[in-house]
């Protein structure tokens, strides 16, 4: 596929059509038999080893998914049929079609079903004579119906780390609701796949924190096996590099069976993250070692997991609605010509986009940033939080020299992130000369602020928030947008107060006060975020301004802990052991208490983000809760209502009229073949026009540390 591809060709190769929807029925469609098909033809023909799925459900369609091949095994396309219908049964077909899996997108089908009757649930199959496939989907409300919008959100679905038994978890209690108040659809963040095997990224760790070798119900061990070209190699990873190693890795994370009973029983609407192309990328950068990122520009590998993508997960792009108003910028996947791997320039002073050619070329062969309507009450606001944002406003040799037996993205200082985060316009465009305590020169006194959106995004983001008429503006955002600080205080190295984390949003915080202060002076109210990314739950307040005298609340934001993916508190936990760290700073994260009856690891992790270093520490010293809770600092993270560090799960909103409630689940660890059971559940309410008024925890369970 190296010659560029014309968008209609690569449509048809994908078997995308538009099927206009008779609700009448189809006279002489379906049949006795319960598959559809020949009851005389030999099964086991056509296998759909990744099973179906369904996505982006609007109105009156929604797209279907499907990957078809021949046990036989060879390159010759799949003919298949399609038939949607209104009951389970297939009683009732509203549509067919014929369609082809080609050998040149990976045997994969998407198909955009329209003409659909709006909050309905529809039933459709892909067949080839006996051999089918079934999945059940739904389609989305009409814009002004006054309908509760029940949804949930995952993220972090590290296939060597765990299983995926969140989704069991989720399936079985969505099962025992009402039908009228099932989930309607479920939010992937990002981090559907991981692009390394066998690295730093996927070590299965035990309730001690120790790898251990996870299997799989056949006993074999659950791993991903070699990619088709070897893959790269660097930083003590070996990652995807090709369309084919991408495609290995959908294929493997897709073929999960509680992924496939997930994605066969809701629509599921996508974004990405780092992990489906590079870790901690930005644009078409990789960045996987510690030494200047401008030295790993991966334009081709971009290309081919924008390829694989959208080969893989069922969105409409190309031609999908939005806010009235507002220009819907999403496009379809097209394969740009030849694109090479080429060095970096300069970012534009102003866009903060790299103007390289490779580097447009291969982001811009997809766009899918995106908005969906869901009733009367929910505009759904997708981003694209990876290819537009600049770099990272702290340099890796900069930040080794922070505290060194950290990553070079953790805990750094606060005061420095912001300094060189806003460039040439810091204390009103007179940046300092030098930054930290050596005098380490910054490297942006010429620099513009930085961007996690990118100008043409952040304009429709603000569009989209600005003229949507729905009760809620729910942002699906991929990395958290809270502040969270470290304070200062009487530990080693803590002598300044830091950020926990500057790929996230605090490593952006003045494009954060812009957004946030738009919605502020706009007068827009109720904005609820739902994040992925961070390996963990927390709930808080999203202030305008969190360094203001007085931060205005413009919105809430609830982080929900990754599928399957290790724990930020396990991050911190192994980066934090002796001799690396000294002792008073792993206490901060963890301690042994089980000398007195406690668990053998106290999650001060929670205490120290919620409450201050100062309680924490006094928490180590003393193993009082009282005392530490004592000792709060009430600077710390005010807006910061619940932390949940050690965790895996997912996180379910019920958004009304009048108020969301939003419940984080908490699963037992996910590294056996036995189901996943529920350790907590967190759950918050939010009454509408008033972001501060959010009530909760109220506790299911065995609440975290510190909580009672």
């Amino acid at each position: 596929m190296a010659d560029r591809m014309k968008r209609r060709d690569f449509l048809r190769l994908t078997g995308t059509f538009f099927a206009a929807a008779s609700l009448g029925g189809l006279p002489g469609c379906g049949g006795d038999d319960g598959d559809g098909g020949d009851p005389d033809a030999a099964t086991g023909v056509i296998l759909f080893p990744q099973g179906v799925a369904s996505g982006d459900p609007r109105e009156s369609s929604v797209v279907l998914w499907t990957r078809a091949v021949r046990a036989a095994g060879g390159t010759e396309a799949v003919d298949l049929t399609l038939e949607v219908a209104s009951d389970a049964a297939f009683a009732t077909i509203v549509a067919m079609q014929s369609v082809s899996a080609m050998s040149a997108v990976d045997h994969t089908v998407r198909v955009i079903v329209t003409g659909l009757a709006a909050d309905t649930i529809y039933y459709y199959r892909f067949k080839n004579g006996a051999d089918s496939i079934s999945g059940r989907t739904r389609t989305a409300p009409a814009a002004d119906a006054d309908v509760a919008i029940r949804m949930a959100w995952t993220s972090c679905q590290d296939y060597g780390a765990g299983h995926f038994g969140a989704y069991r978890v989720m399936i079985d209690e969505d099962m025992a609701r009402p039908e009228a108040d099932q989930i309607r659809f479920v939010l992937h963040l990002g981090d559907f796949i991981y692009e390394t095997r066998g690295g730093g990224f996927q070590v299965p760790l035990d309730d001690n924190f120790q790898p251990i070798t996870l299997n799989n119900p056949d006993g074999s061990p659950r791993q991903i096996g070699p990619f088709p070209s070897g893959g790269g190699n660097a930083g003590g990873e070996n990652f995807a590099q090709t369309v084919d190693d991408f495609r290995h890795l959908y294929k493997t994370f897709a073929s999960d069976p509680d992924l496939m009973a997930a994605r066969a029983r809701w629509p599921f609407i996508h974004t990405w993250d780092d992990h489906e192309f590079s870790n901690d990328c930005w644009q078409s950068q990789a960045n996987f070692t510690n030494a200047n990122s401008t030295d790993e520009p991966s334009q081709r590998k971009k290309v081919a997991a924008n390829q694989a993508w959208f080969e893989y997960i069922p969105v409409q792009l190309t031609g999908a609605p939005g806010v009235a108003g507002v220009t819907q910028q999403a496009a379809d996947f097209v394969m740009p010509a030849n694109v090479t791997d080429a060095a970096f320039t300069p970012a534009d002073m102003d866009t903060n986009f790299v103007e390289e050619p490779n580097n447009v070329a291969a982001v811009g062969s997809i766009t899918i940033y995106r908005s969906l309507r869901f009733g009367r009450h929910v505009e759904l606001v997708m981003t694209d939080e990876r290819s537009y944002r600049s770099d990272h406003a702290v340099p890796e040799e900069f930040a080794e020299m922070s505290l060194e037996y950290l990553d070079h993205r953790n805990v750094l200082p606060r005061v420095d992130v912001e300094v060189m985060d806003a460039g040439s316009t810091y204390n009103n465009n007179n940046p300092p000369a030098t930054v930290g305590f050596n005098g380490f020169p910054n490297p942006r006194v010429g620099s513009p602020p930085g961007t996690m959106l990118g100008v043409q995004q952040k304009q429709w983001w603000k569009d989209t928030m600005r003229l949507s008429n729905a009760t809620w503006k729910v942002w699906g955002n991929q990395v958290p947008l809270m502040r969270f600080q470290i304070k200062q205080g009487p530990v080693g190295g803590l002598i300044v107060d830091r950020i926990m984390n500057g790929d996230a949003w605090d490593g952006y915080a003045v494009e954060r006060n812009e957004l946030m202060t738009y919605l502020r002076d706009q007068n827009i109210d109720n904005l609820l975020v739902l994040t992925g990314d961070i390996h963990a739950h927390f709930a808080g307040i999203v202030n305008d301004n969190y360094t203001a005298a007085s931060p205005m609340p413009v919105g809430v934001e609830f982080c929900a802990a990754g599928i399957a993916s290790n724990s930020v508190f396990s991050f911190f936990e192994d980066a934090s052991r002796p001799p690396a760290a000294p002792p008073d700073v792993r206490g901060l994260v963890t301690f042994d208490a089980s000398a007195s009856g406690g668990p053998a690891f106290v999650e001060n992790m929670n205490l120290l983000l919620i409450h201050g270093t100062t309680a924490a520490d006094t928490m180590r010293q003393t193993n009082d809760r009282e005392m530490a809770l004592a000792a709060s600092d009430p600077t710390a993270n005010p807006h910061l209502k619940y932390a949940d560090t050690n965790a895996q799960g997912f996180g379910v909103a019920l958004v009304t009229a009048t108020q969301v409630e939003t419940t984080l689940t908490t699963i037992s660890r996910p590294v056996t073949m036995a189901a996943s059971t529920v350790r907590r559940t967190a759950r918050f309410v939010v009454p509408v026009d008033n972001p501060a008024g959010m009530t909760g925890p109220v506790f299911t369970g065995t609440p975290p540390f510190p909580f009672e």
